[in-house]
């Protein structure tokens, strides 16, 4: 088993134990992906579980995977720059190669939340905008 901590859109979270077979269920689908995240600059990276064909289902975007995956890439922790990288639907973060999430690492995910959080009040336009860029990224369904 493996402990995950389990962020959805909506930023509720949780602990989770699972088997890494199994995180699918958790993502809502039957496949999952796996892309490096960070939430300081620190150099610690993480991993972040998630479901590919979420953002096509529909599904919201989850800010705080998107944060963590765009200061990974980038070593900015620019807030919410790129639609296009977003990340939607519930994340598993685990450690950075499968294992274990530490109680740390929590803390680190749990600032991130707090940033999201106090980004959305602050910026609210400037959320609503990238909230419908990434949703508008989703499949188009386009009948004759």
């Amino acid at each position: 088993m493996i402990t995950g901590f389990l962020v959805r859109p909506d930023l509720t979270h949780h602990t989770i134990e699972f088997e890494l077979e199994h995180a699918a269920q958790f993502l809502g689908g039957v496949s999952q992906d796996r892309v490096a995240v960070a939430f300081q600059e620190d150099g610690s990276d993480y991993a972040a579980l998630f479901n590919p064909q979420a953002r096509d289902n529909g599904a919201e975007p989850n800010p705080v995977a998107s944060l963590g995956r765009n200061t990974s890439a980038t070593g900015n922790p620019s807030f919410l720059t790129d639609p296009t990288s977003a990340i939607s639907g519930s994340v598993i973060f685990v450690g950075a190669e499968g294992q274990d999430i530490g109680l740390d690492e929590i803390r680190r995910v749990k600032d991130g939340i707090r940033a999201v959080k106090n980004y959305r009040e602050d910026n609210e336009e400037d959320y609503r905008l990238w909230r419908a860029a990434v949703l508008n990224r989703g499949s188009l369904s386009v009948e004759d």
